[in-house]
């Protein structure tokens, strides 16, 4: 994983001044390419992988939104959650007026203390 350390401008940042790792994202892999790849690696077609990757999304989007939290085994956990502003009563509230945002919060797959996801990661500093 390439990295490149940026300096935190914002002063209110206990860490003001300071430098942090960012990860340095070389590109995007859509849909077509995951398929392509999963075609090479077993004996499914691309537009079988394609379909399956379409009903995926779209049964995920669905039990997502209902609330649910999707299991993906050997990968993790899939969970909407929503960011509010604070209110003094429940009477107060107003979803459209106090909720600011929704976030997919993903956590990956745990066996026995351990995350596979993480294991085996390098890091190496990116050239300026």
């Amino acid at each position: 994983m390439i990295y490149t350390l940026k300096k935190q401008k914002s002063p209110i940042l206990p860490s003001a001044g300071m430098y942090v790792a960012r990860v340095c994202h070389s590109d995007v892999v859509d849909t077509e390419e995951i398929a392509s790849k999963i075609q090479e690696n077993c004996t499914l077609k691309r537009s079988d992988v394609l379909a399956v990757l379409s009903e995926l999304e779209d049964v995920l989007c669905n039990y997502l939104k209902d609330g649910r939290i999707v299991r993906l085994n050997h990968l993790g956990r899939l969970k909407l959650e929503i960011e509010g502003k604070p209110v003094s009563s429940p009477e107060e509230f107003d979803p459209q007026k106090h909720i600011r945002a929704v976030r997919l919060h993903f956590i990956p797959e745990s066996r026995n203390g351990r995350q596979p996801l993480y294991e085996g990661i390098s890091f190496k500093r990116k050239e300026e």
